[in-house]
């Protein structure tokens, strides 16, 4: 479990985006900005952690106002968007639908 300093500075990362290479802003009207601490990836965190953290961000997420535009701003921002939950798709999740898409550009491209 980590201490609670670790998790304060994941946080501050999250509430203060400029000072990091992430270009990630909470939305300012997104149901995220009530539990941050759930949408930062954690150090070291324990798989089961991990998984029941993600899966709670995403449950916010699926309750949020701005879902579609959240994730269609995760999407395009692709490997830019730091870990964690981002329109309730992990990091994960968001690099295999970038490859999804990629692969089906390049066939549309070669006229299959």
């Amino acid at each position: 479990m980590p201490e609670p300093s670790d998790l304060t500075s994941s946080l501050q990362d999250v509430a203060a985006p400029a000072e990091r290479s992430s270009t990630w802003i909470p939305p300012a009207t997104g149901a995220c900005r009530s539990e941050l601490q759930l949408f930062v990836d954690i150090p070291e965190e324990p798989a089961v952690a991990r998984i029941a953290r993600e899966e709670d961000a995403k449950r916010i997420c699926a309750r949020c106002a701005v879902l579609i535009e959240c994730r269609a701003e995760a999407l395009a921002a692709s490997d830019a968007e730091p870990a964690g939950v981002r329109g309730g798709l992990t990091l994960e999740e968001r690099q295999a639908i970038a490859r999804r898409r990629r692969r089906r550009g390049g066939r549309r491209a070669t006229g299959r």
